[in-house]
């Protein structure tokens, strides 16, 4: 069997959408699921960058910019967003430069359970609150959250996805 895309529709349920590669499955029969290693770093990558691009966004651009959608492949990414007006050719390189300096600064990125309102509190961004349980998961890239410019983190969101364990694993991004 192919998984090709999950679902948690439900809190406590996950459901896996695929095909059948080779000959037959019927009800009650046992799977064995493996992961292709490969796709899923390529995944990884891809969604650890939307959240440096999130993040660079709403430095060069504005606190305003809110996730609105995205899109997260092997082979790319796309980041939707709300805004105003058109995004200079300028602040596009500005915003490229600065996810690109936090990838190759190699910033630890953390998960860390917790509750909704501990992860609100504790400043991580969530834009989609009713698709959260009452115990989400935090990922955050850089630092350790002090209140001084070098300890304190560049990304900070409530996020299920697949992550990078370092910035430096996601190799370059191009907009």
């Amino acid at each position: 069997i192919c998984v090709t895309d999950t679902q948690a529709p439900i809190e406590g349920l996950i459901i896996h959408h695929g095909y059948v590669q080779e000959g037959t499955v019927n009800v009650g029969d046992s799977v064995h699921a493996l992961v292709d290693e490969e796709h899923r770093s390529d995944v990884t990558r891809n969604h650890t960058a939307t959240h440096l691009l999130h993040a660079a966004l709403r430095e060069v651009i504005g606190p305003h910019i809110r996730q609105a959608g995205s899109l997260v492949a092997h082979d790319r990414l796309r980041f939707d967003f709300t805004h105003i007006e058109p995004i200079s050719w300028a602040n596009i390189r500005d915003i490229e430069a600065l996810v690109n300096a936090q990838i190759r600064s190699d910033q630890s990125v953390s998960k860390t359970e917790m509750s909704y309102q501990e992860a609100i509190t504790d400043g991580a961004l969530a834009f989609f609150g009713d698709r959260y349980g009452s115990q989400v998961r935090v990922v955050q890239v850089g630092g350790d959250g002090g209140p001084d410019l070098e300890t304190q983190w560049f990304s900070k969101e409530v996020c299920g996805g697949t992550h990078s364990d370092r910035s430096g694993e996601i190799g370059l991004i191009l907009i």
